[in-house]
């Protein structure tokens, strides 16, 4: 939803007429189609879909995981962006990394961007690591709690519960001492964390991008990540933080950690992962559908 949000403003910034198919109340400046808040996408694609229609718009950019409308619509030029593995293929896919495209035999990527604007930048950090994530198998929660006990670190972990069964045997039992849990994070209080810890901790086993990392960066705040494909292209090793391959690297990172600069952390982003940028890089590609080009 955020990646949405940031692309929708950055294009309505170039004078693009922008629409959003999303729940009535979404703070978007685009105009809303209205779509049921906890709905299904095939209820969401029902009331949308003659809306967009009747729109009759230059492109249609779908988010979804199944990919309703492109997939039902395939005269109307579209783009679809690759989000989630439950992702169903279409013509025209875009992925957030190069290596996400990759291992989808493609070639086509756009980086995912954020609005410099919506995150604090501090130099002065209090002394914990922060895991900001969903609390799931993959992302490896109960490693970054051994690894913050191994480097005898203090570790806020804040996210939501995605998978309950993992969250009772391999969590919570360990949210002692050091270890705090403070749920899911939003707004001022999430810009709060990010900004004061010493590091973003995130041994994630599988990301298509990995945004949180990205968040941590703008905020001046160094990253301490596993070696997966996509971290190799948005985290800059020594400078705005550590590539890990084993438990040994990361609590040698977490130990070190404070001696790279957060000015260089925020201008990485800045150069590299903006919402300008990403709408930029969309639009190339919008036209090129316009074109009846497709990849």
């Amino acid at each position: 939803e955020r990646v949405v949000h940031w692309l929708a403003g950055a294009q309505l910034a170039a004078g693009h007429e922008v629409h959003v198919a999303a729940p009535e109340a979404s703070a978007t400046k685009a105009r809303v189609i209205p779509i049921p808040l906890w709905g299904t996408e095939e209820e969401a694609y029902a009331a949308s879909c003659q809306k967009v229609l009747d729109l009759k718009p230059d492109v249609v950019h779908d988010h979804t995981f199944g990919q309703l409308f492109r997939l039902r619509h395939p005269e109307v030029p579209g783009v679809s962006t690759h989000h989630n593995e439950r992702f169903q293929p279409a013509p025209n896919t875009v992925y957030p990394t190069r290596a996400d495209a990759e291992s989808n035999n493609a070639t086509v990527f756009v980086h995912h961007g954020l609005d410099m604007e919506e995150y604090d930048y501090c130099e002065e950090k209090d002394d914990y690591l922060l895991f900001l994530g969903a609390i799931h198998p993959r992302k490896n929660v109960d490693q970054a709690i051994e690894i913050a006990e191994r480097a005898k670190a203090r570790l806020i972990v804040a996210g939501p519960v995605r998978h309950a069964g993992y969250f009772a045997k391999k969590v919570r039992k360990r949210l002692k001492g050091t270890i705090e849990y403070r749920g899911e994070a939003f707004g001022a209080i999430k810009r709060h964390l990010l900004k004061r810890a010493r590091a973003l901790i995130y041994p994630s086993s599988w990301e298509s991008f990995g945004l949180s990392v990205v968040e941590a960066m703008a905020s001046g705040t160094p990253v301490i990540v596993s070696d997966i494909p996509p971290f190799r292209e948005i985290v800059k090793p020594g400078e705005t933080g550590f590539i890990c391959r084993d438990r040994k690297e990361f609590v040698k990172a977490a130990e070190t950690v404070a001696e790279l600069n957060p000015a260089a952390c925020r201008d990485w982003v800045k150069e590299n992962f903006t919402h300008t940028r990403m709408a930029e890089g969309y639009e190339t590609l919008y036209r090129k559908a316009m074109a009846d080009e497709t990849w």
